[in-house]
């Protein structure tokens, strides 16, 4: 059995190493992007450092969340990385205090700026790497347990997972078929899912690109209102939300004439106006067979031998086809929980609810940039990857950077990524037009 060195001398002092050596993947796919560029043109900040621009502090905050560092206070281990900052362009990398005091005084106008550059570098996105017709906005909330007392707008409200804890519950929209992150309104705890949902929806069709014929709108129950629902029948968008169990519904479900369809399930409709709504609107009912050993879902509604599902829609589509056109909505389920996990969504970094926001859209920012990243410059089978595959495949690789001959050299380990991928990669990088 092979042995381990029995005598090894340790020195300190080593500038051009770091673990992070794939990050230059990212500020490359950036640089085509002219990112930093759009940042410094169209975002006038009214503070400035010293020592650093505020551009450079932001891009410090999205380099941080996609390579991992999940809280502010964490990023230390990014100013011994002397590869990294050279490679991201960056003399040191802020102290995490630099980066909560930057936070902290961003003002609202600033915040709505950068929103306005992630909204055109989306709109140019969205055309690549072809052009689309349609969108299909999939909408959802999330709670976000917060731990400490002091931290503005963490209230007490409708909590899943920790019943009586402060948080935050945001709205959420994504567009299904690029899968990229459209909009979002971080809100208190006590709030509501549909309070302030038609407001919401308004500021996502506002940043709809031109040429779309076609735009529907999948939700949860809690979209549920005739205030939301109403102006998509107006505006001619189709829908399917999950409708609320409520009682004249229930009393509805058990007279109805079901046709089968997969194997055992069963599909019927009725039309019915719900108190406070204008006009009747058409209700879908799915009825599955409860297995032996039911699980309980929140979703659903048992009755006898039987559960429920209802959706509302003014989609002209089969009662049947109303559920497998929803059923792929469970993706922003899966959306949202590597949003927590990997992009660690739920760690506030600051006390102000005015810096949590800014900070709650720059994560969204960085989703994006990486799923942008995914969808023009990685092999196929990588374009479905989740974030933690991503680092572990390109990002998270030993380097180190030297100078050879005039030129910058970042050596990687052969072991780590195959030299076929990595040219694929860069020269897709490369293929790419500057924005």
């Amino acid at each position: 059995m092979p042995k381990g060195l029995r005598i090894l001398h340790i020195s300190l002092g080593e500038r051009n190493l770091t673990h992070f050596g794939g990050i230059f993947l990212i500020h490359q796919f950036c640089k085509k992007l002219r990112l930093k560029w759009y940042l410094q043109k169209q975002v006038p900040f009214p503070q400035r450092s010293s020592y650093y621009h505020p551009v450079e502090l932001v891009l410090a905050i999205l380099y941080a969340l996609i390579a991992g560092i999940h809280r502010l206070n964490k990023t230390k281990i990014l100013q011994g990385n002397g590869a990294f900052q050279q490679i991201i362009g960056l003399k040191k990398f802020p102290y995490a205090s630099s980066l909560r005091r930057f936070l902290k005084r961003v003002n609202p106008h600033v915040v709505q700026d950068i929103s306005k550059v992630h909204d055109q570098l989306r709109l140019k996105m969205f055309y690549l790497p072809k052009p689309r017709t349609s969108l299909l906005f999939d909408l959802d909330s999330s709670v976000l347990t917060l731990f400490g007392k002091l931290i503005e707008g963490a209230e007490v409200g409708y909590n899943p997972h920790k019943r009586g804890a402060r948080s935050y519950h945001p709205l959420l929209c994504f567009e299904y078929h690029s899968r990229d992150f459209w909009h979002d309104l971080l809100r208190p705890g006590n709030v509501y899912t549909s309070s302030g949902a038609p407001e919401f929806f308004k500021e996502c069709l506002r940043k709809v690109p031109p040429g779309i014929y076609r735009i529907r709108v999948r939700a949860d129950s809690g979209f549920f209102d005739h205030k939301f629902i109403e102006p998509l029948d107006q505006d001619g968008i189709g829908y399917a939300i999950v409708a609320k169990m409520t009682n004249p519904i229930k009393n509805k479900i058990g007279n109805l004439r079901y046709h089968r369809f997969k194997k055992n399930w069963g599909a019927a409709e009725f039309f019915y106006k719900p108190f406070r709504w204008k006009e009747p609107h058409r209700f879908v009912v799915i009825r599955r067979p409860l297995p032996e050993k039911d699980s309980e879902q929140l979703t659903l509604f048992n009755l006898k031998r039987y559960s429920y599902q209802v959706f509302v829609t003014n989609l002209p589509l089969r009662a049947e086809e109303i559920w497998y056109f929803y059923r792929p909505r469970a993706a922003i389920e899966v959306t949202i929980r590597e949003l927590k996990e990997s992009y660690a969504l739920a760690k506030i970094p600051t006390n102000s609810f005015q810096a949590n926001q800014f900070y709650f859209h720059l994560l969204l920012f960085a989703y994006n940039l990486v799923n942008w990243f995914k969808r023009l410059c990685l092999p196929p089978r990588f374009q479905n990857a989740t974030l933690e595959t991503i680092r572990t495949e390109f990002l998270v690789l030993p380097a180190r950077l030297v100078k050879s001959q005039h030129r910058n050299v970042l050596k990687l380990p052969s072991e780590y990524i195959s030299k076929q991928t990595l040219d694929h990669i860069v020269q897709k990088i490369r293929e790419m037009k500057p924005l």
